[in-house]
Formats: structure tokens, C-alpha cells, sequence
């Protein structure tokens, strides 16, 4: 029996859902969840190179690699003119060497053209006084080293084929044997002090 004044309540009566309504509430739902996700994966791995510290370190990085290429391709010119260096005093060494040698054969093909001119001649024993001359020439010119060479070729030349007797490293005349050997002494001592003064200017490498 119902009490007057007093209204009974209302029954909530259950709502039916449709079957698409539901499809496309966890459609939106799983769209919502794989947005957050990419959402967070990118938050994670694009933040540390896109604010301004990752920005500094990818461009340090950038300035790191510049320089270490720099370093290289310098270090690589050096090496490139060490080696340059190397071979051109190697060069000039052995044309120095060539030199000499050029040298030296000038100073006793020259001594042996004097043996036909002085061979009969009774002034003979003071050619090699005269023969300082070519060697202090040919020690300006080619260096120490060839009149050096030229003074002891010289000096057998004269012995061997101008003095008595010939084909022989025995002179009988005393005073064409002292001259020889003032020859020597002299031009040796002179091709060691004027030849010094060439032999920079010749050999040094450009």
C-alpha cells in the first residue's frame, strides 16, 4: 500500500550500447594510447638532441671532426715535405759527388796534357810549382773535394810519366822531388781552405 505524498523513486533502467558505438570507443582508445606512446618514445629520444645542449654537442662534434680532418691533411703535408726534403739533399749529395769527380778528372786530364809540352824540357822540375794554379782554380770552382783528388792525381802523374825515371814512384832529381811534394802539401791546404768557401754556395739545397 503506497503512502501518499511519498513517490517511489525512479528505476534507472539500463542503457543499451550498440555494438559500433563500442568499436569506435576502443578504436579512440587505442589511437589515444599508441599517440601517447609515440608521444613518450619521441619525447625520450629526440629531447636530448633538440634542445640547445644536444644542439652544442652535435655541432661540437661537427667542429671535432673538422679539426681532426685539418690535423691529418696537415700532418700529411709534412710528411710529404719531409720526404721532398730528403730526396733533394740526396740529390744535390750526389751531384755534389759528381762534381768532385768531374773535377778532379779536369785537374789530371789537365796535368797529363802538360807531360808532352814538359817532357824534353830542362824546366821541367818546376811544373808542378806552375800546376798550383789549376789546382786552386779547380778547388774554387768544384769544391775542397776535387782539388783534393786533383792535387794527389796530379802529383802521381808527374811522377809516373814527366820525371826520371819513368813509369816509376822514383825521381832522381832531388829538387823535381821537393817540388812535387810542396805541390801536394800546398795544394792540398789550399784546396782545404779556398774549396770550403765554394762548397756551401754549391751544395746547399735550394
Amino acid at each position: 500500500m503506497a503512502v501518499e505524498g511519498v513517490k517511489e523513486p525512479d528505476r534507472v533502467l539500463p542503457t543499451k550500447v550498440s555494438p559500433s558505438t563500442s568499436q569506435n570507443a576502443t578504436a579512440a582508445g587505442s589511437t589515444v594510447t599508441h599517440d601517447s606512446m609515440h608521444s613518450a618514445l619521441s619525447y625520450k629520444f629526440d629531447v636530448p638532441f633538440t634542445d640547445f645542449v644536444g644542439r652544442c654537442f652535435l655541432r661540437g662534434c661537427l667542429w671535432v671532426d673538422l679539426l681532426e680532418s685539418w690535423i691529418r691533411k696537415k700532418q700529411a703535408q709534412a710528411d710529404a715535405k719531409i720526404d721532398s726534403e730528403a730526396s733533394w739533399r740526396c740529390h744535390f749529395h750526389v751531384m755534389g759527388w759528381l762534381r768532385s769527380s768531374l773535377g778532379a778528372a779536369s785537374c789530371t786530364a789537365a796535368a797529363g796534357c802538360l807531360i808532352p809540352v814538359f817532357a824534353g824540357s830542362d824546366h821541367r822540375a818546376i811544373v808542378p810549382l806552375l800546376f798550383l794554379l789549376v789546382i786552386l782554380y779547380v778547388a774554387l770552382r768544384f769544391g775542397h773535394l776535387a782539388g783534393i783528388i786533383g792535387t794527389v792525381c796530379a802529383a802521381l802523374v808527374f811522377e809516373i810519366f814527366l820525371f826520371e825515371p819513368t813509369l816509376s814512384l822514383a825521381i832522381n832529381n832531388p829538387s823535381a822531388r821537393n817540388h812535387l811534394i810542396s805541390m801536394v802539401i800546398l795544394g792540398v791546404c789550399a784546396s782545404e781552405l779556398l774549396g770550403r768557401r765554394k762548397a756551401p754556395v754549391v751544395y746547399k739545397p735550394w
